[in-house]
């Protein structure tokens, strides 16, 4: 009845615009959604390859959320020579990749799609925003791949290794399929990737893993050299005080009674001289952590209370 009170010109604009929606492919539609956030999801906070278990992923559905099933952890790459547990830094999730043409990232992270059969590398430790510090050894991961049709398999791994033969991402008609996934970071500081089958991807962030003793609790972060904070444990917080003068605050209960931890400072992307680190604990366990740089720095930070 609705249509009565339409010119003809409109009325049939409308109906063209109907019939084209209609005859728009489903793969073309996933596409070119832009609406896929950014989320969280958990990591174990120790890693060694040999301890990753299975996990299920969502598929095919455009607004599901990103969560492990029931007792299981994120699947992870075993092409690797670590030999010791690491220990998770968890930052606010950050995205490294998407080859979605329309939402312009740059090279090497952005278009084109992956190829099948094609190893694609991505120098994530070289990404312009979403940093990663020198010290870390393995990357938790979010992969999430736009597939137009059926998704074979979907690899991962670190980059300068042997391809694993083994998949992360399947699927058996288009849609969005995602998995968590630890991958070691490879020799350029970087992963691979190869498909079955043509896909647009997604890769978001949420943490790295370092190095650190058994028992300690390890802490840590990135600060750009404006002073903000790229990452920081709940409740820090960074000033820039001067010419490469920070001093990072932490709340109380953070280091023990009779602690005293040595940072490690790692500059990020240019050249600074480390002139001096303090850590200063009062007796609520709370305290700053003082570093002087000789310019100012983007800089990442360890910390193992002891």
């Amino acid at each position: 009845m609705w249509s009565q009170n339409l010119n003809p010109a409109t009325a049939a604009f409308l109906l063209l615009a109907a019939v084209a929606a209609c005859l728009t492919p489903p793969s073309l539609a996933l596409q070119q959604e832009p609406e896929i956030p950014v989320r969280n999801w958990p990591a174990p906070q120790y890693w060694m390859p040999s301890l990753a278990t299975g996990m299920t992923a969502s598929s095919g559905n455009p607004a599901a959320e990103w969560t492990l099933s029931s007792g299981s952890s994120p699947r992870s790459s075993s092409v690797t020579p670590l030999t010791a547990p690491l220990v998770l830094i968890g930052i606010t999730p950050c995205r490294l990749v998407d080859t979605r043409t329309f939402q312009n990232f740059p090279a090497p992270f952005g278009p084109p799609a992956i190829q099948p059969d094609v190893i694609r590398t991505f120098p994530l430790k070289s990404h312009p925003t979403c940093i990663i510090p020198p010290e870390a050894k393995a990357l938790s991961l979010n992969l999430l791949a736009i597939s137009p049709g059926p998704l074979a398999w979907f690899s991962a791994w670190p980059d300068g290794y042997p391809y694993p033969k083994t998949s992360f991402l399947n699927g058996a008609s288009a849609g969005l399929y995602n998995n968590a996934v630890i991958v070691a970071v490879g020799v350029n500081g970087g992963i691979d990737v190869r498909s079955g089958n043509v896909t647009d991807l997604i890769i978001d962030l949420n943490g790295y893993y370092v190095e650190a003793s058994a028992g300690n609790k390890t802490l840590g972060g990135v600060i750009q050299s404006n002073g903000t904070a790229q990452s920081l444990p709940a409740g820090w917080t960074a000033t820039r005080n001067g010419t490469g003068q920070y001093v990072i605050s932490f709340p109380a209960n953070t280091l023990p009674a009779g602690s005293s931890p040595a940072p490690v400072l790692t500059p990020i992307g240019a050249i600074a001289t480390l002139q001096g680190a303090s850590v200063v604990r009062l007796a609520d366990g709370s305290g700053t952590l003082t570093a002087v740089w000789s310019n100012d720095i983007t800089f990442s930070f360890v910390l193992a209370p002891n």
